[in-house]
């Protein structure tokens, strides 16, 4: 009759199980959706706080962040409402088990059929067995949740590397030669081209200066050298092979980017400027950083080189932090470096002692600057200039300005551009 009384209530706490899945499981996607969408913002406004206050767009995120956060309560709102029904709905089967058995085994045990201790053990390990069906309904929550966030972390894992590595690991002709042919580029999903046919040889040891107006495409040429992308026509090669031939760390040996905005980490000076050398002494962190002109401010610091910076350097000057990335960017002292209109945050004395103090201590390295200003592009040994996405004249200063009229409207809109020191 116990039996009886626990396959009757079997099919029910079943049944409840089955709605609660058909409900829940829908949700969890959401649930992630929403909580995705409360963790962009945040990000997004802390990042952009400068720019929120300037604009006085505060009540305006402030909203746009409850409207988000509105719709990810809602939906946790929704789940956990019908986890709190199921568990009422289970307590009552098995309280209805529980007086079914009672009444069943008292009214046998009065009729001599059995004893009260037999009626108790019963209804105990019945108990524990119901409630054990009770505990896997909240353990399924668990995983129900753990599968929808596995589901989206494998389409992360199972993506496909948009470029794949080669298997060079050392170079075969002379160190520091980059030499771009006939490469054309576009970003992916777009028809426009960014750089069509461009073709440009650096010698090692040779500084280039690219320029061009904004959105023509040198940050895209320099980031093919470095094989941030690659090219859709043409090839790359550096020091003598394809980039596409290195493994991704025989490359990053011959080539080091500096970029114009830099990132920084929350770790001290001394760290940031080593990141990409972790095992560097003392004595060489100090010398990129004299190269850099960073060391004078460095030393004013509370604990010089020890100082710990804020995230991002927030805690710095763009000038400081530009100083800081481009000692990092010395440090490691590749063949090949790439000035990304990398000291576009330094005054034109601090920027010409650097490149001075650049020449002098690495003659042998191969300098490609991306630059805005005619004073930084003149100190190279010669200007590629980029226009309707093709490298459209190259020379020194004075050259350009007698044969390229885009360059001599460059030259003309700079004021004349002195070098200022």
């Amino acid at each position: 009759q116990f039996g009886l009384i626990v396959l009757a209530a079997a099919p029910l706490m079943l049944l409840g199980m089955i709605l609660c899945v058909s409900k829940v499981v829908p949700l969890f996607p959401k649930l992630q959706s929403e909580l995705d969408r409360v963790n962009a913002i945040l990000q997004e406004d802390t990042d952009a706080i400068r720019v929120i206050k300037s604009c006085v767009r505060e009540i305006h995120e402030i909203a746009r962040f409850g409207s988000a956060s509105d719709a990810l309560i809602a939906i946790q709102l929704r789940i956990l409402t019908i986890f709190a029904c199921i568990g009422p709905i289970m307590n009552l089967i098995l309280a209805a088990v529980v007086t079914g058995m009672l009444y069943v085994g008292f009214s046998d045990a009065l009729a001599g059929h059995g004893s009260p201790g037999s009626v108790m053990a019963g209804i105990m390990y019945t108990t524990r067995l119901l409630m054990s069906v009770m505990m896997s309904v909240m353990l399924f929550q668990m995983i129900s949740r753990g599968l929808t966030s596995w589901s989206r972390l494998r389409e992360i894992l199972g993506t496909e590397p948009g470029m794949r590595q080669g298997t060079l690991q050392s170079p075969p002709g002379p160190r520091g030669l980059v030499e771009v042919r006939g490469a054309s580029f576009a970003f992916p999903d777009t028809l426009e081209p960014v750089l069509t046919d461009v073709s440009l040889t650096v010698r090692p040891g040779e500084s280039v200066a690219v320029m061009g107006a904004t959105g023509c495409g040198k940050t895209s040429l320099v980031n093919l050298i470095a094989r941030l992308y690659d090219p859709t026509a043409g090839e790359v090669l550096v020091s003598g092979a394809d980039v596409r031939s290195y493994t991704r760390q025989a490359l990053v040996s011959e080539v080091c980017v500096a970029l114009q905005k830099p990132e920084l980490f929350a770790a001290s000076i001394a760290q940031n400027i080593a990141w990409g050398d972790p095992g560097a002494s003392m004595d060489r962190i100090r010398e990129a950083a004299r190269i850099a002109q960073a060391e004078e401010f460095i030393l004013a610091l509370p604990e010089g080189y020890d100082t710990v910076i804020a995230e991002d350097g927030l805690s710095l000057s763009g000038g400081q932090r530009q100083r800081i990335a481009l000692a990092r960017a010395v440090l490691r002292r590749a063949p090949v470096l790439i000035l990304d209109d990398a000291t576009s945050a330094l005054d034109l004395k601090t920027e010409a002692l650097f490149y001075r103090a650049l020449e002098r201590s690495m003659p042998d390295v191969t300098r490609i600057i991306v630059a805005q200003r005619i004073a930084t592009a003149r100190r190279a040994d010669r200007i590629a200039l980029i226009d309707s996405e093709r490298i459209v004249a190259q020379g020194t200063h004075e050259e350009l300005l007698r044969s390229c009229p885009v360059y001599a409207e460059i030259f003309k809109s700079q004021g004349g551009a002195s070098d200022g020191v």
